[in-house]
């Protein structure tokens, strides 16, 4: 296939494209990646990716299963859009590289179900259900040294009970005066993991003065499909969203999970006007309504940090909790969202706020990166396990389920230190104190 001006079309966006060509090989991208800085191997740094990238747009590189192989071996963090001074959308480019891999060769077959799984909310349901119940009947001490990629299975959380949507009202109302209406995306994690999260930032809110609605129509963003390459599969999960999250009448669309929050605010746009570029079937309305659902989405934490005076008082009772905080990649390079959570922290009675050296080093996790590439992965969440540590803290705060669940399955159980979503905080200074 050769480099002309049909291949740049059938590869890509030029919007996309024009990624490799702002590329200046300055190599500034290699000291943020955390990949590059385990592995030391140019194809798989930034530049490397960008380069090679390039030669497949010029015809001389064809889309190989090792060139597969490299685009898997991407946290896509955006540590390396952070760092690049010419403004390089590595994350937009690998992705997108990464859909057309998936056109090739196909999909794993293992992430085709699980994709099916998070498409579908009664499958979804359905099989949390059954893996409850699959836990419960073994026993966590039959997993005993059984790992998925990375992660230990006796260190991943169970699943609720029942289902958040299932306990949440669909509206839940201010306490006291109206001060603002907003509808909540609980996203899957909170919905079948970390139900916790879910009741902390509907009675936050509610005690701030703001109405809740929590849609019972709602599944998961499509994140993790799309990311993977999997753009049509993620369709669905897109439009359904936006359908029933862009609505007049409310002030915000608030989310609780960095990775969700960064497909509205970052991703569905991009998308969605990429794949009408290169003529697949997507309504010139629904691109309209992405771009509407992105400007009202925001972080409870940037949300609680936007609106502190709302908090109402709270008076220290307790013991003091030393808490450090890690930034999501999703939030803080995907979203720019890294002041207000730690203006929150601070602000709180029998909080010792500290930071951990580079909070902002991605964990790790990414999905299902560690599950594909459990050695390097494991490399990385050990920086991140050291800096928790060092700092002495017993909690460390993070807005992220992924990193939440990477995080705390690394850390070692005997120094018990616990791993919480900054909302959980808010929640406990609220009621008195610290649990």
């Amino acid at each position: 296939m050769s480099g002309d001006s049909s291949y740049r079309g059938f590869l890509l966006s030029e919007k996309t494209l024009e990624n490799i060509h702002h590329c200046n090989k300055c190599g500034l991208c290699l000291a943020a990646c955390p990949v590059y800085r385990e592995v030391l191997l140019e194809p798989l740094s930034p530049r490397g990716k960008v380069q090679l990238s390039r030669k497949l747009l010029e015809g001389d590189l064809e889309i190989t299963p090792r060139f597969r192989e490299i685009l898997s071996q991407c946290l896509l963090c955006g540590s390396c859009v952070s760092a690049c001074p010419s403004g390089v959308q590595g994350d937009k480019l690998f992705s997108g590289l990464r859909w057309r891999a998936i056109q090739r060769f196909g999909i794993d077959w293992k992430k085709k179900i699980l994709f099916q799984l998070l498409a579908h909310r009664w499958l979804m349901g359905g099989s949390t259900k059954v893996a409850r119940w699959a836990r419960s009947a073994m026993g966590k001490s039959l997993e005993g040294g059984m790992r998925l990629g990375a992660l230990p299975l006796s260190r991943v959380p169970d699943f609720n009970p029942e289902p958040f949507s299932k306990e949440v009202s669909e509206v839940t109302q201010a306490k006291g005066e109206v001060r603002a209406r907003v509808l909540y995306f609980h996203g899957c994690a909170t919905n079948y993991i970390f139900g916790e999260v879910g009741r902390a930032v509907v009675e936050v809110l509610s005690k701030m003065g703001v109405e809740v609605i929590t849609p019972k129509r709602q599944g998961c963003c499509g994140i993790p499909i799309f990311l993977s390459g999997a753009r049509e599969d993620s369709l669905g999960c897109i439009q359904e969203v936006v359908e029933e999250f862009v609505r007049d009448g409310v002030d915000a669309v608030i989310v609780d999970c960095a990775t969700c929050g960064s497909a509205f605010v970052k991703e569905y746009p991009h998308i969605l006007e990429e794949l009408r570029e290169l003529g697949e079937k997507v309504d010139e309305d629904l691109v309209e309504k992405a771009k509407i659902l992105a400007s009202k989405s925001q972080d409870v934490m940037a949300f609680i940090g936007d609106h502190m005076s709302w908090l109402p008082d709270m008076s220290p009772q307790g013991p003091t909790l030393r808490v450090t905080y890690h930034d999501p990649c999703h939030l803080l390079k995907g979203q720019g969202v890294g002041i207000l959570p730690r203006k929150v922290l601070a602000g709180l009675p029998n909080i010792e706020f500290v930071e951990m050296d580079a909070p902002d080093a991605c964990c790790g996790g990414g999905g299902s990166f560690q599950v594909e590439h459990p050695e390097i992965s494991s490399k990385i969440t050990a920086r991140k396990i050291k800096s928790i540590e060092a700092t002495g803290a017993s909690v460390v705060a993070t807005g992220c389920p992924g990193c939440r669940i990477t995080i705390n399955a690394h850390l070692d159980s005997e120094k018990h230190i616990q791993v919480l979503h900054p909302i959980e905080l808010v929640k406990m200074a609220l009621e008195g104190g610290n649990s």
